[in-house]
């Protein structure tokens, strides 16, 4: 298995040694590489693991973290694995598989259970659609556990650190708008936490100004 999983640990000390952990348990191993504050309490949590660290003067945003990391990368593949998100084991393997597998699909996606407290109890199954770029226009359908080819970022670039929240949803647009197969794998990867206060959902407005820029620049790009 030929991945890395990209951690950003910012404002994450509660969470970062169970996800660590989690990441650790995953058969074969991915790479992990955490990107943390110099003299926090991530900092020091990563020290005790048998994994690539960064570490950095300030607080980044969350996608200039993840370019950090996938710089950094010695795989072919690529995750995001935010701190508050647990991935069942096998399913990494899964989604590397289908790449192995499908030269021609770019990245791969899958449902995933969420909880909505810090115990991880599932409260439902987020049963996600397929789809292209004329979907991925309409909403962002990719979720928390996407898993992509390094080498789509030496073709068209890395996320787009103007975004604060939306970031992803602009990178899945533009590798689809130039015609990238993206595949969806019809199961639960992993385990979702609905915090309201994660970035996503304590910034909802900036979220939906973010959405609406980015719709708007993809809004009349047509492929075949």
């Amino acid at each position: 298995m030929n991945v890395s999983a990209i951690v950003s640990a910012y404002y994450a000390e509660i969470f970062l040694k169970q996800r660590l952990e989690n990441l650790l348990a995953q058969a074969p191993q991915p790479e992990i590489i955490v990107i943390a504050q110099r003299g926090s309490k991530e900092a020091e949590i990563v020290k005790n693991f048998p994994i690539t660290w960064i570490l950095t003067d300030g607080i980044p945003t969350i996608y200039t973290a993840w370019n950090i990391g996938i710089l950094a990368s010695n795989c072919e593949y690529i995750t995001n694995a935010n701190c508050d998100d647990l991935v069942y084991v096998g399913s990494f393997k899964e989604m590397s598989d289908i790449l192995d597998e499908f030269p021609d699909v770019a990245l791969v996606y899958g449902d995933n259970d969420v909880t909505e407290n810090d115990g991880f109890g599932v409260a439902y199954l987020k049963q996600r659609p397929g789809g292209g770029f004329n979907e991925l226009k309409q909403r962002c359908f990719v979720g928390p556990f996407p898993m992509w080819r390094k080498s789509l970022h030496t073709k068209y670039g890395f996320f787009n650190e103007h975004y604060k929240v939306c970031g992803d949803y602009e990178f899945w647009l533009r590798i689809s708008s130039h015609s990238e197969n993206i595949a969806h794998l019809q199961k639960s990867v992993g385990m979702y936490m609905m915090r309201p206060d994660s970035a996503e959902h304590r910034n909802r407005d900036l979220a939906e100004s973010e959405k609406r820029e980015i719709q708007k620049l993809y809004r009349d790009i047509v492929i075949k």
